[in-house]
């Protein structure tokens, strides 16, 4: 019965149709994702997964605990960098030249450069040419007094709980950080949001059908008369929806994640988040964030599909419950830029932010109950996975109960 209900699904010509529209838009999207920048020493730039390879090898260079000495080494190389002909030239190619040898500690610059910013919501590429090797010991303190100027000059953006938690968060983040080649893991940082949504729309799509189409062809008689029909039918319906989101989710993801990562490279998956997004005050390595990020594009896919059977099976709508997903996953958009802070704190815990949660780790988003605070991430599990587990019985006697007019 399961097998015959995923026939139904993926036999349709909508069906197939959404299986090649998915396909080509991992690859699509796989292809963005590896397309990496990389200067010689000639002054010329090249792209894809060669010259992945070859940043690779000249940011290995300065991989290694981002001590205190490793600090005064890029500060003083960059020095040296700033001071050279090529750099000083007005000569493009020459400049590019001199962009090969800074491109060796870009992520490093990067790092540099919001540790240093002149106040915390300040970001500038120049900032490393200011700061000199005798600076070095300020970097791991200013990230925290960065973060305490701001918060004493927006004092009622936060609780003094919630502002002593982030403090606290940043406290308590281990130092000194290792660094190493990250761009792997910040492309599929920057691109799963965008597979994940994918997939989940497409999937969402296709178990939109899976029981309104029942009543589409006049067949809920027939289903209903057999004996055992509701209870098998229901079930056989709901699992061939959960196996069918299950599937779809983790072949695109994994597709994505595997070509991403073995082109471009895993290296860095033990260096903490705050290497790609600095201001985090989650305690995080980089693989074990990308295990979330998967596991949260999963859980959202899961819910939204769900709910849109759900609304399938109550309404009889192919159309309602296909445009559903749509909704709940871009009209929050519309609501980002809110002062409002209720507003924020219910926009922080929509499924939508499972399926990007890359941004979560870099959002302040706070939920305070009594002298206890949490940040959005691990409420977003917390509230989805018992959700999707009451969705599945509720669903069930939704359908299971649903009689011919």
């Amino acid at each position: 019965m399961l097998k015959f209900e995923l026939q139904k699904i993926l036999g349709r010509p909508s069906g197939k149709a959404a299986l090649v529209v998915l396909a080509a838009a991992i690859l699509l999207t796989t292809f963005f994702a590896c397309n990496v920048r990389y200067v010689d020493q000639a002054g010329q730039t090249h792209t894809g997964p060669a010259a992945a390879r070859q940043l690779r090898q000249q940011q290995k260079t300065w991989a290694g605990v981002l001590d205190e000495a490793m600090l005064r080494q890029v500060l003083l190389t960059n020095q040296e960098v700033q001071a050279s002909p090529d750099a000083q030239s007005e000569d493009v190619t020459r400049q590019n030249m001199a962009y090969h040898q800074m491109q060796a500690y870009e992520v490093l610059r990067d790092l540099i450069n919001q540790a240093y910013a002149s106040d915390f919501q300040t970001y500038d590429y120049f900032t490393i040419d200011t700061v000199t090797p005798d600076q070095a010991p300020a970097f791991y303190p200013n990230r925290v007094r960065l973060l305490q100027d701001w918060l004493a000059e927006n004092p009622d953006r936060f609780s003094p709980a919630q502002a002593d938690y982030l403090v606290a968060q940043y406290q308590a983040l281990e130092a000194p950080f290792s660094v190493d080649y990250v761009t792997g893991w910040q492309q599929f940082y920057d691109y799963a949001p965008t597979v994940s949504m994918l997939t989940c729309l497409i999937a969402c799509f296709l178990v939109a059908g899976i029981f309104s189409q029942e009543g589409t062809l006049r067949a809920e008689a027939v289903f209903f008369a057999t004996r055992h029909g509701r209870g098998r039918g229901t079930g056989a319906k709901i699992g061939a929806g959960l196996l069918l989101l299950t599937l779809l989710y983790w072949w695109a993801f994994l597709v994505f994640a595997g070509l991403t990562l073995g082109l471009l490279g895993a290296d860095g998956g033990s260096c903490p988040v705050q290497v790609i997004h600095w201001k985090s005050f989650y305690s995080l390595t980089l693989a074990q964030g990308g295990l979330l990020i998967a596991l949260g594009g999963w859980l959202g896919t899961v819910v939204l599909g769900l709910v849109t059977m759900a609304v399938s099976a109550k309404t009889g709508s192919v159309a309602l419950a296909a445009i559903l997903p749509f909704a709940l996953l871009f009209l929050p958009a519309l609501l980002l830029n809110s002062e409002h802070a209720l507003v924020s704190q219910i926009l922080g815990l929509l499924p939508d932010q499972l399926l990007q949660l890359n941004r979560v780790f870099t959002y302040f988003n706070l939920y305070q109950a009594g002298d206890a605070v949490a940040g959005a991430c691990p409420l977003l599990f917390a509230l989805y996975v018992p959700l999707a587990l009451v969705l599945i019985p509720l669903l069930y006697q939704i359908y299971r109960r649903k009689s011919l007019r």
